[in-house]
């Protein structure tokens, strides 16, 4: 399982870490009793909590590891672990803004947004699905488009998202490419005629590219069937490979900064480093 950890188009492979790797998500909140003994838990969100471990490592290779702690590599930085969640969107945007609740890696041009029951039984757990109303014909509804979704070099991605409509019309995926001067072009995806009243996903392949470092998907309602005419979103997607797979909760490359890197020296050359990273 490599760790790759850098800034966007600069993710520096490192050997894979120790196994048993700790990753926690500790809750921001409160928790309150009533006079009845009831419990309630405020859930205000939650950040991750990362800490990797090397054996035995050259000194050469913990040099990157020194410089993320004296700050000489700029950030900010991204995450990503062979191996470990597939699904690079954030969390948000990946369950489309945890139905409605938490916004947070979603934004749209026009319209408004808000939970949905429907939920595609085809990507299990289900949840809330996203609803967007009251769009116009080229409207965007945009994913995670501040922080997108690295790729690393020789690598292609694919992004997909499940899709309901009220009435019958047309949307279309798209996505963002990002490089050293931020956004420079788009991969469009064709365009679909949804069938009323089911679940449909779109899906779109960006082939590997040296000048591209990320991408945002996007969804473009290209038509307004009627007045009422309303979207439902859910499980989003961005993922390495040619093809979509099965759904899977996203947080695949968070957004971290470096808290601390304790070390010891085993023997001359080498160096037992631990890095503990925390989500931005």
């Amino acid at each position: 399982m490599p760790l790759h950890l850098g800034p966007l188009g600069a993710l520096h492979t490192m050997r894979s870490p120790r196994v048993d790797i700790p990753i926690e998500y500790p809750r921001q909140g409160g928790v309150h009793t009533a006079l009845s003994g009831a419990t309630t838990v405020d859930y205000l969100g939650a950040r991750g909590k990362f800490e990797f471990k090397w054996a035995h490592l050259p000194e050469a290779d913990a040099e990157y590891l020194l410089a993320l702690r004296d700050r000489h590599v700029r950030g900010p930085l991204r995450f990503v672990l062979d191996g470990w969640r597939r699904n690079r969107l954030g969390r948000s945007a990946a369950s489309l803004g945890y139905g409605g609740r938490d916004l947070d890696g979603v934004a749209v041009t026009s319209g408004m947004l808000g939970p949905a029951r429907q939920w595609p039984l085809q990507a299990p757990p289900a949840g809330l699905g996203l609803q967007w109303s009251g769009y116009t014909a080229g409207s965007v509804l945009r994913l995670d488009r501040g922080r997108p979704a690295p790729m690393l070099p020789g690598e292609t991605l694919t992004c997909s998202v499940w899709v309901w409509g009220s009435h019958t019309e047309t949307v279309r995926l798209d996505a963002d490419h990002y490089g050293a001067s931020g956004y420079t072009s788009t991969t469009t995806g064709p365009a679909l005629a949804l069938v009323a009243g089911q679940w449909q996903r779109l899906t779109l392949t960006v082939p590997a590219a040296a000048a591209v470092w990320a991408v945002s998907p996007s969804v473009t309602a290209v038509d307004r069937a009627s007045a009422d005419s309303t979207i439902v979103l859910a499980a989003a997607q961005v993922e390495p490979g040619s093809s979509a797979s099965a759904w899977s909760l996203g947080g695949g490359a968070p957004a971290v900064a470096v808290d601390e890197v304790p070390l010891a020296i085993p023997r001359a050359g080498y160096l037992d480093p631990e890095l503990h990273l925390m989500e931005v």
